[in-house]
């Protein structure tokens, strides 16, 4: 190449290389084109929904305790509930003798027409206490029973979700044909639920909380030492009964009880090692609020 021509290139190559080094140096940038970049969805906030298997989340709020119809439903009191659960159905035989197998305890003998997804009988308050322990649960107390069967309404009497069923809003009762086996008993009259005994758990509707046979099947241990006049000194928030006593509550209604047993309200007592072919249980648990969880779509 003519060497006249190659100074004239250099040059031009230099003096370009210069005024790059003093462009970057000068804090310039080339210029870029950049994808427009969406802005980014606002996370949202879920509350993970309280779940347990077999069991009914009850939640918080305050009701009316007690009725002006017996002394010891009186005097009608504001009482606050904490959340927490509930046992869907009453523990059933099947279920009492796992607990029986795991535990080597002596499973206490059934009737003959207990049948293992009926609820358990023959149970003493100490039995079923042990047998919620096991289960990881406690017994409900009496607020708590008296808070889920009446389902946040001010009537007294049990709800059933469906009231078609046999034309009543009722479950398994005394009714006409507990007459075949016991003459001369107090029953429901023009009722008749379709089982003498106990029938299996769920055989009918529930209450507007989701829970089943409150109003009957058997009749339920409670938590709390019974005392006629506690209503009158009960705490508002989530009261635990008397700190002592003789007998404990027992709640609801059974396969042999109709009359007062079907109000919500109806207290009765027995001593906590008593057994009775038509005295059950169901358990409760404490409620622990789950952190919210932050999902971004």
């Amino acid at each position: 190449m003519n060497s006249k021509f190659l100074t004239p290139l250099l040059l031009k190559l230099l003096t370009g290389s210069l005024l790059l080094l003093v462009f970057i140096l000068s804090g310039c940038t080339l210029p870029i084109k950049l994808k427009k970049l969406k802005p980014a969805k606002p996370a949202t906030r879920i509350q993970t929904l309280p779940h347990i298997e077999g069991m009914v989340f009850i939640p918080s709020g305050w009701y009316m305790m007690g009725s002006p119809y017996k002394a010891d439903e009186k005097p009608v009191h504001k009482v606050y509930i904490d959340a927490f659960f509930m046992d869907k159905d009453e523990v059933t035989v099947a279920e009492y003798r796992r607990f029986c197998k795991a535990t080597r305890r002596r499973m206490p003998e059934q009737p003959i027409w207990n049948e293992d997804n009926h609820p358990v009988v023959n149970v003493s308050w100490y039995n079923a206490r042990a047998y919620a322990k096991w289960a990881g649960k406690r017994l409900p107390t009496e607020a708590e029973w008296e808070y889920t069967a009446r389902s946040g309404k001010t009537s007294y009497q049990y709800t059933l979700v469906s009231k078609d069923i046999y034309n009543h809003s009722y479950g398994n009762i005394a009714d006409e044909s507990i007459l075949s086996v016991k003459i001369r008993f107090p029953i429901k009259e023009r009722y008749d639920d379709g089982y003498v005994y106990t029938a299996p758990i769920g055989s009918y509707p529930p209450n507007p909380l989701g829970v089943k046979d409150m109003e009957g099947n058997v009749l339920e241990w409670c938590q709390d030492w019974y005392s006629k006049n506690y209503y009158a000194s009960s705490v508002e928030k989530d009261p635990q009964g008397p700190a002592t006593g003789i007998y404990k509550v027992i709640r609801g209604g059974s396969w042999n009880r109709s009359g007062s047993y079907l109000r919500t309200t109806y207290r009765t007592f027995y001593n906590p090692k008593v057994r009775f072919d038509f005295l059950g249980f169901r358990c409760a648990k404490d409620y622990k609020p789950q952190p919210e969880v932050l999902v971004t779509k």
